[in-house]
């Protein structure tokens, strides 16, 4: 009987150690700029972003589309292949992370690694929004 009670208090206390794992807001933009350094496809990409910025995305493709006279697909791989080569020319330093309920603001600083010396500090804004895990909501980069 002991022993059947010590099991069973020892593995809920494991099920509530699994489920207090939850990646933070920084953890999660860090994993994705990680991934879009190495290259990762477009709904990859989108499935770190809210709905609503996805959303706000695919609104606006069309019109990238006629602007840059290309197809949907054209689009979608400059933009990949932009976003790549800009994460991969900069190395993020987490400044500061402030959560409010299912919110999160994150301040990065940013150091050029191409050899693009910039004469200012570059900072990166990211809000974040709990929508059933951490997702990119806005990113502001002032360089």
């Amino acid at each position: 009987m002991k022993v059947t009670k010590l099991l069973t208090l020892t593995l809920v206390f494991l099920s509530l150690i699994g489920c207090s794992t939850e990646k933070s807001p920084s953890q999660i933009y860090e994993e994705y700029n990680s991934r879009v350094t190495d290259g990762v496809s477009y709904e990859e990409d989108k499935a770190y972003y809210t709905k609503q910025k996805q959303q706000e995305v695919e609104s606006k493709l069309p019109q990238y589309m006629k602007q840059m006279n290309k197809s949907r697909d054209d689009v979608i791989e400059l933009y990949l292949n932009l976003s790549r080569e800009v994460a991969k020319c900069k190395e993020i330093t987490l400044d500061s992370e402030v959560i409010e309920g299912d919110t999160a603001l994150l301040e990065y600083s940013q150091k050029d690694v191409c050899g693009n010396e910039s004469a200012t500090t570059e900072k990166q804004k990211v809000r974040m929004k709990n929508e059933g895990g951490w997702k990119i909501d806005e990113v502001e980069i002032s360089l």
